[in-house]
């Protein structure tokens, strides 16, 4: 095998990119990652919450030697369930899984600072936007600019971490995220203000479920996300009239009318929202992924596979991915064994998200969803606790 490259560059310090880094760093391969966001202070609170799986985001803490750390944040009580129709029916409530310990919860913000905490001070290179990057035909290595004015040559490989949106996946796959249908108007909610929402929301999540809209709220370690979901149009995140509110208030009051005839305790939890940001929700189509044509460039996390939230994989095929790469990276092996593998996990994922959010949107979709998990756990119970007593001997 040949030895490990003397130059990466990482396009991306999400969860993936910075996962990345850390393998990499305790392996003593020279890399640099470069981030378009002025400082991390930017999404230290930015998203949810998120359930690291234990065969692909909880993997890659122990491969990055956070997994006892990213346990100490972690809740467990996070798997909780409910769903709901639009009147208030219950029609599943789990408040214990007999498996919380196997996909606990951590807040988005909480775990890209523990492991961005755990990077040599200055191995990001804050505020560069990469714009173009070029393949020298006579050396093979490539030069990347940014949007910042730096420059960078002599890179022996590139890594595309840098989103939905990646500037790097055009230069191996012309493929552009497709939207869903969906669109979500994300708010928090303070819940120090709104303790009489506690009940209803639960300690982990809370899906209310009709004709084709939803409310999602989530519970983080100090507040709530709600997802107010509808099926609308693509152009709806920017035509429509809660798009172009100008303020808090008046977009709320708007919401609140898409979701009228729902029970009022529901609707409660649009009422006391704050900073709401309308997201289109879009995903890569499956089973087109093809494997990288051009010689060391390759992609993970949403630069690869972006899908839907309604497979809860996201953030943990990104981190899976990072651990994978840092494999074959650190042992020199080629990029084409991650590039399989990364394929059809993300494969999988996306025709599971796709069709997860058929059922979340269709007819009786709260009846539909709770019989989807009202499945029986004792087998998968046992098979679960082997596995979190067994990670203790990792």
């Amino acid at each position: 095998m040949s030895p490990p490259p003397r130059n990466i560059a990482i396009i991306g310090a999400g969860l993936g990119g910075l996962l990345l880094a850390r393998i990499l760093q305790l392996e003593n391969v020279s890399f640099t990652i470069y981030e378009s966001d002025a400082d991390a202070s930017l999404r230290a609170t930015f998203g949810g919450s998120l359930d690291l799986k234990y065969e692909t985001g909880q993997r890659a803490m122990h491969a990055a030697g956070l997994h006892a750390e990213f346990l100490k944040l972690a809740r467990p009580e996070g798997e909780q369930m409910r769903i709901l129709d639009k009147t208030g029916k219950i029609y599943h409530d789990v408040t214990e899984t007999g498996a919380s310990f196997y996909n606990p919860e951590i807040d988005r913000g909480q775990l890209r600072t523990l492991i961005l905490d755990s990077l040599t001070p200055g191995t990001v290179q804050w505020g560069h936007k990469a714009t173009a990057v070029r393949k020298d035909a006579d050396s093979g290595k490539y030069t990347i600019e940014f949007a910042s004015g730096l420059t960078v040559e002599n890179v022996d490989i590139v890594v595309g971490a840098d989103g939905a949106w990646s500037r790097v996946r055009p230069l191996i796959w012309d493929a552009k995220p497709i939207y869903s249908g969906v669109t979500f108007l994300e708010t928090k909610i303070d819940m120090a203000k709104n303790a009489h929402l506690s009940a209803l929301i639960g300690k982990g999540t809370m899906t209310a479920l009709s004709d084709g809209k939803g409310l999602l709220a989530q519970l983080n370690s100090t507040h709530a996300i709600l997802y107010s979901a509808l099926r609308v149009p693509e152009d709806w995140a920017k035509t429509s009239a809660v798009a172009q509110a100008e303020t808090t208030a008046e977009k709320l009051a708007l919401m609140l009318e898409e979701f009228g005839g729902w029970h009022e305790e529901l609707r409660e939890l649009i009422r006391v929202g704050e900073n709401p940001t309308v997201r289109p929700i879009y995903a890569l189509p499956s089973d087109s992924l093809p494997r990288t044509k051009t010689d060391n460039i390759v992609l993970l996390g949403d630069a690869a596979h972006v899908l839907s939230p309604f497979g809860g994989d996201g953030a943990n095929l990104a981190m899976a991915d990072a651990a994978d790469l840092a494999k074959v990276l650190v042992s020199g092996q080629p990029l084409e064994k991650y590039e399989k593998l990364m394929r059809e996990r993300g494969n999988e994922a996306c025709k599971g998200a796709a069709q997860n959010l058929e059922l979340f949107f269709g007819e009786n979709a709260a009846a539909v969803m709770a019989k989807f998990f009202d499945m029986p756990w004792g087998a998968g119970f046992l098979l679960k606790a082997w596995l979190y007593f067994r990670s203790f001997f990792w």
